[in-house]
């Protein structure tokens, strides 16, 4: 009786050990059998934070879809020398595809044509000059343009002076809000006043807005870059804490870092015109995988909003702005 309890107790060691080699084997060809994906992703500035909320979004969906992800950023904002070199260098470190925020609609159409005939290239925010259909991910820039003008009609501005930053409209969202934007404007009696801050180094942003509404009657300011609206913002505010009538200027535009959010929080501005950016994110990555495998993209639609001090503490606004907050 033993004997024989022995020899069943041994059966079932061996058994178990051999099913635990079995395990480990397939185990071992299912790890080999996954693709592991290496992208790289160019953006067209330098790591600020108007990116952390798309940046979510891609490693959400890279640690969905087993991919390597290389974020590489400019040294200067909107450099498209710096551009060019980035890309030949993912290209000569073997990335399985490119994704990129063009900083020029046009320059950057010619490097991007030649790097797409080796890689898939996948184009986020902003496009390129091109007769080829590019993959990009990006919402109704024009639209969201509209929607802050229409937003500024709401709130009464009809026959106001409005100035207009036209910095960046070299880049195509950029561009694309502008338009949108003025479409609105052309139908108002709005008088409105155009300006580009300089890029000389030795002045600042901020120091440009300080001056502008320092020394100009202007009722509203618009500008449709995130950095742009966090520098005149800053200005408003300083301004206003020593000239209370400065108070009453109005500033829109585009973006929702936590400086932009305090400032609409704090009233300093009145909107901000914003994309989902971690689907942004996301389908980017989505995307390239789904090019790299030569499989046709989904149709992709990106969302946007205005958001204002009003309705920025609305459930469906808090998913876009915290989306990872519960």
């Amino acid at each position: 009786m033993k004997r024989k309890r022995k020899q069943i107790f041994i059966t079932l060691f061996l058994l178990l050990i051999v099913s635990f080699l079995l395990f480990l084997n397939n185990t071992l060809w299912h790890e080999k059998d996954i693709k592991i994906y290496n992208i790289s992703i160019i953006t067209r500035g330098r790591n600020s934070e108007s990116l952390m909320i798309m940046r979510q979004g891609i490693e959400q969906a890279a640690s969905e879809m087993n991919v390597n992800v290389s974020f590489v950023t400019l040294s200067e904002d909107n450099s498209i020398d710096e551009q060019k070199e980035l890309i030949e260098r993912e290209i000569k470190n073997k990335a399985d595809a490119i994704i990129i925020s063009p900083a020029d609609y046009e320059k950057m159409a010619e490097p991007i044509e030649n790097a797409r005939k080796k890689i898939p290239i996948i184009l986020f925010d902003s496009t390129i000059k091109s007769e080829h259909a590019q993959p990009s991910i990006s919402c109704d820039n024009y639209k969201l343009g509209s929607s802050l003008g229409e937003e500024l009609i709401k709130n009464g501005d009809m026959n106001k002076n409005i100035l207009i930053i036209k910095n960046n409209l070299e880049c195509s969202s950029v561009k694309e809000r502008y338009n949108g934007f003025m479409s609105v404007m052309n139908r108002t009696d709005n008088k409105c006043t155009f300006w580009d801050f300089s890029e000389d180094k030795q002045t600042t942003y901020y120091n440009q807005a300080k001056s502008l509404l320092e020394n100009n009657n202007i009722d509203v300011v618009v500008t449709f870059d995130a950095g742009l609206l966090e520098n005149v913002s800053q200005a408003k505010k300083d301004v206003m804490s020593i000239n209370k009538e400065k108070a009453s200027i109005e500033i829109y535009g585009t973006g929702s870092t936590s400086k932009i959010l305090s400032f609409l929080e704090d009233k300093v501005i009145s909107a901000t015109a914003i994309q989902n950016e971690f689907n942004v994110g996301y389908l980017s990555i989505k995307s390239a995988v789904y090019k790299i495998n030569k499989k046709d993209m989904p149709n992709n639609i990106i969302s946007s909003t205005v958001i204002n001090t009003k309705n920025m503490y609305s459930e469906e606004n808090q998913r876009l702005l915290f989306p990872f907050v519960r």
